[in-house]
């Protein structure tokens, strides 16, 4: 487990996949995998113990396009 601070300027954050409504400021306990994909969200959220600062955040298995692809041709 691992605890997260939301830091967003939009204020509270509901997470929808776990069941959770983070107040503005507020720190939660989520699991390393949860922590690691809400990491990614810099403007949201920063880590708030010594578990989540260790937590590399994951890397997409596809990047994303350089530019949006080219519409089809009908």
């Amino acid at each position: 487990m691992a605890k997260i601070k939301n830091i967003s300027a939009l204020g509270d954050v509901v997470i929808p996949a776990l069941g959770l409504t983070v107040k503005a400021g507020a720190t939660v306990d989520v699991s390393d995998e949860a922590a690691a994909s809400l990491l990614e969200q810099t403007q949201n959220w920063t880590a708030a113990d010594q578990a989540a600062a260790s937590i590399t955040p994951s890397t997409p298995s596809t990047p994303a396009p350089d530019a949006p692809a080219a519409p089809a041709n009908n």
